[in-house]
């Protein structure tokens, strides 16, 4: 990996992970607002996010990486964390969702397919966006986005399905379908609404032969294939799939000020170091991911209420970091892959709080607890 691009990519990708816990989960939010409200009403007192100590206990003065039960110093109640049901099997868009993206990454339309000439087939997988309108007068919620469709498995009514068939990649088409008198919405059904589709992606028999190199000759087998792939991934990962579940259950009363305002400047930074490396303002690249003012401390408490769960679990149940564990984690998580030069513990540290945060231990002790919550969780 060129380290000219290496930090970039770093920031990017830790960027796009953190507005997936506040903008996608909001888990970490909420715990604070709705959780500690909730507790406020039994006190018949205000406890929320912005409640905290005043710099001078023990969990003020925690090491990076040290365990604390913070349960225990009343600063919340935790929910539990052994039994926890992880949701191993695929999603059916998942998969869809992995197939096209597999197809992107190699990038695909530089491949010469041959036979191929971009234009949606009946079988086909296909990503469209929608709209739709009845006599001139658009529909909203007949309207679609970045919607998975398997042509001719009947999920949509046939006039719809039908109609994609024909379009080329990237172009758009009008058709008119006609529901069903048996639709279940009464205001559509015996209808004939008329649907702009723009087809995004598609997923051929010849781009599953191309991307298997051979192993898949249809699409149902690379979904097999891609499914397959998907489950191995989710039960590799089940702390990921369980961890926002344990933070719903979670109870944060009160946060230590000065974790709160560490974690802020950290993420402040981070985010400084995108909109340099993007060529633009701090405010320009908030507004492009649609956050306000305060979205940087939303992140900000998310992170805290991870590092409280994770110090708490890890001082009940022993869990500590050795250097091979820490290492690994840290190359790992500044992005570095098998082939990249060798560094040092020390590099690596240096490297992390330059790049990500200042309490790189506290972050691994997170990945370390998260791991171990999803080995005790139940496969479902």
């Amino acid at each position: 990996m060129n380290k000219g691009n290496s930090k970039k990519i770093i920031i990017i990708c830790i960027v796009c992970a953190l507005l997936g816990g506040v903008l996608i989960g909001g888990v970490g939010v909420m715990i604070y607002n709705d959780l500690s409200r909730s507790e406020s009403k039994k006190n018949d007192q205000t406890a929320d996010s912005s409640q905290g100590t005043d710099g001078n206990t023990e969990a003020d003065q925690l090491e990076d990486g040290e365990a604390y039960d913070f349960e225990k110093a009343g600063f919340m109640k935790l929910g539990e964390y052994k039994g926890l049901e992880a949701q191993v099997q695929p999603e059916q868009d998942d998969i869809y969702s992995g197939m096209l993206a597999a197809a992107e990454e190699v990038k695909l339309k530089e491949v010469k397919l041959k036979e191929d000439d971009g234009i949606v087939k009946d079988g086909e997988l296909v990503n469209v966006d929608f709209t739709a309108s009845l006599n001139g007068k658009d529909l909203e919620e007949a309207a679609g986005e970045d919607t998975y469709i398997r042509i001719g498995k009947g999920e949509y009514i046939d006039d719809f399905e039908k109609g994609i068939i024909g379009i080329k990649k990237g172009k758009k088409k009008t058709v008119d379908c006609t529901f069903p008198a048996d639709y279940d919405d009464e205001e559509l059904a015996g209808k004939t609404v008329q649907f702009t589709i723009k087809v995004n992606e598609r997923f051929s028999d010849k781009t599953a032969q191309v991307l298997s190199e051979g192993k898949c000759k249809t699409i149902d087998e690379y979904y097999e294939y891609e499914k397959q792939l998907q489950l191995k991934d989710n039960q590799e990962n089940k702390g990921d799939l369980v961890w926002d579940s344990l933070k719903e259950e979670t109870e944060i009363t009160s946060v230590s000020e000065t974790m709160l305002s560490r974690t802020t400047e950290d993420v402040t930074n981070m985010y400084k170091n995108f909109a340099e490396l993007s060529g633009t303002t701090m405010e320009e690249l908030l507004e492009s991911f649609g956050m306000g003012e305060d979205g940087i401390g939303e992140i900000a408490q998310d992170t805290v209420a991870d590092q409280m769960i994770a110090k708490t679990i890890a001082a009940r149940e022993g869990i500590t970091l050795d250097d091979t564990y820490y290492k690994q984690t840290l190359w790992e998580l500044l992005g570095y892959e098998e082939g990249d030069d060798e560094k040092t513990l020390e590099e690596l540290e240096k490297e992390y709080k330059e790049s990500q945060g200042s309490r790189p231990k506290d972050d691994v002790l997170v990945e370390r607890v998260r791991e171990y919550v999803g080995e005790q969780s139940k496969e479902m």
